[in-house]
């Protein structure tokens, strides 16, 4: 089996910075308006807040901290196992490396930029279309999402056997009923899009330009019935693991939240990653806020608990991923810029 070579990555164009600017900006006003919103709607009282802020108890949040890499490292191994189908040498460490890239910039960008950068950062130093990365990207995506839904069952296994014998309430029952209709929309098109019928025409060519057809190969790639098997037991690993940590997370603030309430919470701050605020600021408050409330957690409580855990899950992420950039030589603007490479042509399709 081949290795992958991480090569030093070229000198693209000039980095669209005033751009990537404006789309931050707006973003985190989008964040601040709804969390504003929040808090007036709920009548969180600010001097309740900043008391629960100083009053909380570190451990908690320190194994939190260490939670937050842990939960990486399941990612990473379900993105290594949908990537290895374009990138057979692909090792493990790169998967992880390229995990802390991504959510470096998903904490900086709106609207989960940083998978796109993440496609660009491992194009550039692997040579293969970004394009085909970008059909891999999606199928993880889906395979994430598809995690979520798998997990729902096991938390109400495991809700049902505790003593308190807690069921979900309706709105989380609505919520992921969205989400396993949106799972199996996106799964149609990307069987669609694999269609040997749909990528070539009589002649075995290519159909379409260069880069809609590296996409379509990327969705081709993936060996969908190992596929299905393999992410059906990784895919929900990451997600069953974060409700561990904010169960620990939470005795910060002496809450000891249940799993039921740890999952709606969890879907909570998915279902507001809509709102395009970069690190999901704002909406990530707001939505855990809203959602443990609904779930009997107090309001004031519930924001200082969701607004720690939130900075012990961005903070250090994005401390390791600066890192790891300026380890390899990345700037953020500038010609040898990653955001540079997003104006770069695709590559041709592979034969």
């Amino acid at each position: 089996m081949p290795s992958v070579t991480l090569a030093a990555p070229k000198a693209p164009a000039p980095a669209p910075a005033r751009a990537v600017l404006l789309r931050v900006l707006l973003g985190a006003l989008a964040g601040l308006v709804v969390v504003s919103v929040a808090v007036v709607y709920l009548r969180i009282s600010r001097q309740s807040f900043i008391q629960d802020v100083l009053s909380a108890h570190p451990g908690p949040l320190l194994f939190a901290v260490a939670g937050g890499f842990v939960l990486m490292g399941f990612q990473s191994l379900r993105w290594w196992t949908v990537m290895r189908s374009v990138l057979p040498g692909l090792r493990y460490g790169h998967a992880y490396r390229a995990i802390l890239v991504g959510f470096f910039f998903n904490s900086l960008l709106p609207m989960r930029g940083g998978d796109l950068l993440r496609v660009q950062y491992l194009g550039r130093r692997t040579g293969v279309s970004r394009a085909k990365l970008l059909g891999n990207e999606v199928v993880d995506h889906f395979s994430d999402r598809w995690g979520w839904v798998a997990a729902f069952p096991i938390i109400c296994l495991v809700s049902v056997a505790l003593p308190a014998h807690e069921r979900p309430p309706a709105w989380l029952f609505r919520a992921l009923a969205i989400m396993a209709s949106i799972v199996a929309a996106v799964a149609a098109a990307l069987v669609a899009m694999r269609s040997e019928r749909w990528r070539r025409d009589a002649h075995g060519r290519h159909r379409g330009p260069a880069w809609l057809a590296n996409l379509r190969e990327g969705f081709a790639s993936a060996d969908w019935r190992r596929l299905l098997l393999v992410e059906t037991l990784l895919a929900p690993l990451p997600w069953l693991w974060e409700c561990l940590v904010i169960l620990v997370a939470s005795r910060a603030l002496d809450l000891a939240l249940t799993p039921m309430q740890a999952y709606g919470a969890l879907t909570a701050w998915n279902l507001a990653s809509i709102i395009p605020s970069p690190g999901n600021a704002g909406s990530f408050e707001a939505s855990g806020t809203l959602a443990l409330g609904w779930l009997g957690v107090p309001a004031d409580r519930a924001l200082a608990f969701v607004f720690l855990y939130h900075l012990s899950q961005v903070l250090p992420g994005m401390a390791a991923g600066a890192a790891l950039l300026a380890a390899e030589g990345e700037t953020l603007f500038g010609k040898g810029s990653v955001f540079a490479g997003l104006a770069e042509p695709a590559s041709p399709p592979t034969p």
